[in-house]
């Protein structure tokens, strides 16, 4: 039997791995993770109820991450109301829904809608449904109704959708 040397054990052992998100705690993930981007009140605390965070506890940090301005409610609402009607163009229903599912309170979420007025909403639907025509263009003629689902489907109110395709299609 031959001597190990210790220059020959670095291939029995493994090498050490260290994880960054196992040493960190919990307070440091949610703040990385907050500063991301942006985030509600809502999404917060059921991220710390999913990592097991004792309620007292996430409160807590909840008010110092709002302390710290990692969490902004207003500001959050607004960035969320912005992007999904200019760059996903989402409909004011489809844009409350998501609201709602991010845990914000239906005041907050009128307030945030309240920057939509219905010109706007008739623009943007407007843009949407020539968007439709470039790739569904035989749709305007043969299925109205599948049309207008889809964009109730974009979360716009009917008697928008309606009044926009009369004015877009012939009768």
């Amino acid at each position: 039997m031959g001597v190990i040397s210790l220059a020959n054990i670095g291939y029995l052992v493994p090498p050490l791995k260290i994880n960054l998100k196992q040493i960190m705690n919990w307070e440091e993930k949610i703040r990385r993770w907050c500063a991301r981007s942006e985030r509600s009140r809502g999404e917060v605390l059921k991220r710390l109820a999913e990592w097991e965070v004792p309620s007292e506890e996430a409160y807590k940090c909840l008010e110092d991450l709002e302390s710290t301005d990692f969490v902004n409610q207003n500001r959050f609402l607004s960035a969320f109301t912005h992007d999904h009607f200019v760059l996903k163009n989402w409909g004011p229903i489809k844009i409350h829904e998501g609201l709602y599912k991010k845990g914000c309170t239906t005041s907050e979420i009128s307030s945030a809608l309240s920057v939509l007025t219905p010109d706007l909403i008739l623009e943007k639907l407007s843009e949407v449904i020539s968007s439709r025509k470039k790739t569904h263009p035989n749709e305007f003629e043969t299925n109205k109704p599948r049309l207008i689902r889809h964009l109730q489907s974009r979360g716009f109110p009917l008697e928008f959708v309606i009044s926009s395709l009369d004015s877009h299609i012939p009768s």
